[in-house]
């Protein structure tokens, strides 16, 4: 924190955006310079003063007028920063990587040289599992999907979640369909799918292998415990299928009849597969009224998606299903959710509420199916306003801290990124009820934290920002030979609780922004996740989207 420094978004601004520098020094004038050298904009720089995300005395250049497409840098008291960009696709890479990141993160069939280049593996994790609770049963081919996180599980709710994110971004945007990102073509009734639907199907396609006959979903599938840190192909333990929960029934049934808004318009055999699917796991949570909760049984330790609620993922259910075929029983069904979900709960982390983006508690997501319908009926209208009011929050939050960052201290715990998507996604929704250049705002300077305007100046996003993070905890990219890690995986982000061993590294008392290290064994810091990747699909999408505005 002694070092002078300029922390900027290290990938650039789109040239009518909102374009912001922050100095850990003082100083009372910036430059901006070009590639050659030449100065080409000059400014004043503002104190803000010290907050207490970040512990900087931050000093604000602020430079809105720049918007000659271009590299650049930020130069102030003889320091430089990183460069930048001002272009319409500024982030055209960026979208890119985060969306092609779930190919590299594909279970089961291999990677072929043609798409993965030097990240190509052979085929894993391709043998029958059998229930963990009878492992004498006959196998079950389960095969396909995501790898989860840095470990080599494959769980239900977060894959339904992280599939979800990216599906009602193609919903809302369409300019997310029209991406291309170099991925295995996928056959339709009229021709191929675009690339993000065909990733998305790769998950699905593992779903309806983990959805039962009876309607019930198997949580998860993993080996008894997390493998060493070695190629995915050789994890060679034996799979096992975890006993089936509400909560998987109720987002798999959610996810699939999103799906089938989506998919119906490119293979409808598949769809109404998916939406008869989803009918039948509703059918099985509307069997079973009390919560089938999770927890890892006895002798075993891989990824538990534990939930202490699963009224927020029956909400989500009954939201989806019902924006997916208007029958009135489902939105009834959501409304009588509703009574839970909007009470006051000050003593849980995890608080129920109608914006709940990530893989706990997931109400925002049927909230979104519900606006998807263009209807207005009470719900709605709350539902609305609920939105409106949570941005509302956020963007008085960013006035608090020299970053103008939407998060507050309490903010910053294990995968504090994924907090900050939930955040951007909210504004972006509420940007799209209410257009405003307070959420744009706030929207853009959540993306320029990520991408390197923080108190570390870390890019937390892989192969974007000259001084972007390499060291995720990953096993294929720790235990492959390829120096730098695949493009647009996303760091969990500073930790405030520094629940692995590296944390004691750091000194004690630190600002919670400053709480993290780039190290493949900190896990509780530089961990990914499908679902702290896909939050920012969602925002990416939105983003270019307001550029039409």
């Amino acid at each position: 924190m002694n070092t002078k420094n300029i922390y900027l978004d290290q990938v650039g601004f789109l040239p009518k955006g909102s374009k912001r520098a922050v100095l850990n020094f003082p100083a009372k004038e910036f430059a901006v310079t070009d590639a050659a050298g030449q100065e080409v904009y000059r400014g004043a720089v503002t104190h803000f003063g010290t907050d207490d995300i970040s512990g900087v005395d931050a000093y604000v250049a602020e430079f809105d007028e720049l918007q000659a497409p271009g590299t650049y840098r930020v130069q102030a008291g003889g320091v430089t920063s990183a460069s930048f960009t001002v272009s319409d696709g500024a982030y055209d890479g960026l979208f890119r990587d985060l969306c092609k990141c779930f190919y590299f993160l594909r279970c089961g069939a291999g990677l072929s040289e043609e798409y993965a280049g030097p990240y190509a593996h052979g085929a894993c994790h391709d043998t029958l599992a059998v229930p963990f609770a009878d492992p004498e049963a006959p196998g079950i081919d389960v095969s396909g999907g995501w790898h989860d996180a840095g470990d080599y599980g494959r769980y239900s709710t977060a894959g339904a979640v992280a599939v979800a994110h990216i599906l009602y971004a193609v919903r809302f945007f369409g300019n997310l369909k029209d991406l291309t990102f170099h991925i295995p073509a996928v056959p339709c009734d009229h021709g191929t799918l675009p690339d993000i639907l065909a990733e998305c199907k790769y998950e699905l396609d593992f779903l309806l292998k983990m959805h039962r006959e009876d309607g019930a979903v198997w949580h998860k599938v993993s080996t008894r415990y997390h493998a060493a840190f070695v190629m995915p192909e050789e994890d060679k333990g034996q799979l096992y299928l975890y006993d089936p929960s509400s909560m998987a029934a109720a987002d798999v049934a959610a996810v699939f009849a999103l799906a089938y808004t989506v998919y119906k318009d490119y293979d409808a055999a598949y769809a109404e597969r998916l939406l008869a699917a989803a009918r039948k796991s509703h059918a099985w949570l509307q069997a079973h009224p009390e919560p089938v909760l999770f927890k890892n049984p006895p002798d075993s330790g891989t990824g538990e998606y534990g939930e202490w609620e699963d009224i927020s993922n029956r909400y989500w259910a009954a939201c989806a299903l019902y924006e997916a075929t208007r029958e009135m029983t489902y939105l009834s069904e959501a409304e009588g959710y509703t009574a839970f979900l909007e009470q006051p709960m000050p003593d849980r982390r995890w608080v129920p509420s109608l914006t709940g983006m990530g893989w706990a508690p997931v109400s925002g997501l049927g909230s979104m199916s519900l606006l998807l319908t263009g209807e207005e009926n009470d719900l709605i209208s709350r539902v609305r306003e609920t939105f409106l009011k949570a941005a509302a929050d956020s963007v008085e939050t960013a006035t608090r801290n020299g970053f103008g960052l939407c998060m507050k201290p309490t903010d910053f715990f294990w995968g504090s990124n994924m907090e900050l998507g939930k955040h951007l996604m909210i504004l972006t929704v509420a940007n799209l009820l209410e257009p405003s250049e307070e959420y744009r705002t706030a929207i853009q300077r959540g993306l320029d934290y990520l991408l390197g305007c923080n108190a570390l100046d870390i890019s937390f996003v892989t192969g974007n920002g000259e001084r972007a993070f390499h060291n995720p905890h990953l096993r294929p990219t720790a235990a492959d030979d390829v120096e730098e890690p695949w493009p647009g995986l996303v760091s969990g982000g500073p930790n405030a609780g520094r629940q692995d061993v590296t944390g004691k590294e750091l000194p004690p008392n630190l600002p919670p922004m400053c709480c993290y290290l780039d190290k493949v064994e900190s896990y509780s810091f530089n961990e990914i996740t499908i679902y702290w990747n896909s939050p920012f699909v969602f925002v990416l999408a939105g983003i270019y989207e307001a550029m039409k505005q």
